[in-house]
């Protein structure tokens, strides 16, 4: 199986909105393949205690740089829209793995992290825990991220060939922004529908089906925010059946319609630093 990665990246825009100072950085070499972001940002001292994500597929790891209340978290998104909680008046940093990552060998389903969507980070993972210190330790963002690069390019090892099934069928996914039928990414792995959703949910903690909607929306809700695009142009290019066919996918995920969302979102502008 030949795989050729196709981009995808997760956006979380209620984060951004909903912080202040926020950066974020997307890795283009090496890490690319593993990593869709690092982002730092800082919660309010006014602002309420939690933050409104939404379905992305993705496991963050999620550092709070509190010096006398730090913590480390490992967060997996939610199967709907909804609230995570932050401290008040701390900078977090953050590196957002794409779904298809093999860095983080968990000892539990992922479907069972998904139930709990935020885990202190080593009650799941066999690292040091000097590992939050050495975060917490360092002056900025972009030294976080050079530390992180560092700490990761020692830990890369061979894939597997089920996690190489997998990486092939989400590229396939992302390659048509979550439109391909299932039984197309079968026919072209060789695998049954039915083997292809237990490596899914194994690997991801999503069925292949519940994996396209979740990068429809994706697609969607950038398509929405930041090209400004019509509701009519995004259900065009999403190859929705109809606006009602979109608006039904689009709630039951976001438990609001997409005008409501749009009316609720606040948008915020934040420094991007370029890949290298």
């Amino acid at each position: 199986m030949q795989i050729n990665r196709n981009p995808f990246y997760p956006i979380q825009p209620e984060m951004i909105s909903h912080s202040q100072f926020y950066l974020e950085y997307k890795p283009k070499q090496l890490l690319a393949n593993e990593v869709a972001l690092f982002y730092q940002f800082q919660t309010s001292e006014l602002a309420p205690d939690h933050l409104p994500v939404i379905p992305d597929g993705c496991i963050d790891l999620l550092f709070c740089c509190d010096p006398v209340h730090p913590m480390a978290i490992l967060a997996t998104r939610p199967e709907h829209r909804c609230l995570y909680p932050f401290k008040q008046n701390c900078v977090y940093f953050g590196v957002r793995f794409l779904p298809e990552q093999t860095l983080l060998k968990l000892p539990c389903s992922i479907k069972e992290l998904i139930q709990q969507q935020q885990t202190p980070l080593f009650d799941v993972l066999s690292e040091d825990t000097s590992l939050l210190e050495q975060i917490i330790l360092l002056p900025c963002f972009s030294d976080r991220i050079r530390w992180f690069i560092s700490y990761f390019q020692q830990k890369q090892q061979e894939t597997s060939y089920d996690q190489n099934l997998i990486k092939f069928c989400i590229n396939g996914i992302y390659a048509t922004r979550g439109i391909i039928p299932v039984q197309q990414l079968a026919e072209e792995s060789g695998y049954s529908c039915r083997y292809l959703q237990k490596k899914f949910e194994d690997y991801i903690g999503f069925s292949p089906k519940q994996f396209c909607q979740i990068v429809r929306l994706q697609h969607a809700v950038h398509e929405l925010l930041h090209h400004h695009q019509q509701l009519s142009t995004v259900v065009d290019d999403g190859r929705f059946y109809d606006k009602a066919h979109f608006y039904k996918g689009f709630k039951k995920y976001m438990n609001c319609t997409p005008k409501q969302y749009l009316s609720a979102y606040q948008t915020s502008t934040f420094h991007m630093i370029s890949g290298g």
